[in-house]
């Protein structure tokens, strides 16, 4: 079912996606979807932000190849086709419910992250990061720079430059003293 969510949701928008599109899809029914997502809003979140997207950086390297790749997987998620389209409707949703804002945001949060609070410590005690560094402001800053850049710029321009200057941003900013 996310597959084929995420198929649609890049075929058709998020406005014009249904249960019933995607049912067909997948090959299961309606009420089958109802039963494991409360709304439209739940399944188009998990499936364009499944938990498997967020990478462990641990095993990438020191703190800059860490920042990289959790940089390159928003990228992966923000900028896939399905991402493009269920995002700004994603965001609208959310303003407009601040229950489901709680919700969503809370899933996302805990999807696979504490990798990286794990990860920002150990650069604290090696001495590459400031131990004040904020993991929810990083986050927000990755994702946020993220998204802005794919809207403002389209997804072709955000290319390996860009990236490298984000990253080299966000370590300038965390690096200690």
């Amino acid at each position: 079912m996310l597959a084929a969510t995420c198929d649609l949701v890049a075929e058709m928008g998020y406005a014009d996606l249904t249960f019933r599109a995607i049912a067909e899809r997948a090959g299961t029914s309606v009420p089958a979807i109802r039963r494991r997502w409360a709304s439209k809003a739940h399944l188009v979140h998990e499936a364009v932000f499944p938990s498997s997207a967020v990478v462990d950086p641990g095993s990438v390297g020191d703190l800059r190849a860490q920042v990289r790749a959790v940089v390159e997987s928003c990228l992966a998620v923000v900028g896939s086709p399905a991402g493009r389209r269920a995002i700004p409707a994603l965001l609208g949703e959310l303003m407009a419910d601040h229950a489901l804002e709680q919700e969503l945001s809370a899933r996302l949060l805990s999807s696979g992250w504490e990798s990286l609070a794990v990860r920002l410590d150990e650069a604290v005690e090696r001495g590459e990061a400031r131990p004040d560094v904020d993991l929810g402001l990083f986050i927000e800053i990755v994702f946020g720079s993220t998204l802005v850049a794919i809207v403002l710029r389209g997804r072709d321009a955000v290319d390996d430059a860009w990236v490298e200057g984000l990253v080299t941003s966000i370590i300038d900013g965390v690096r200690a003293p």
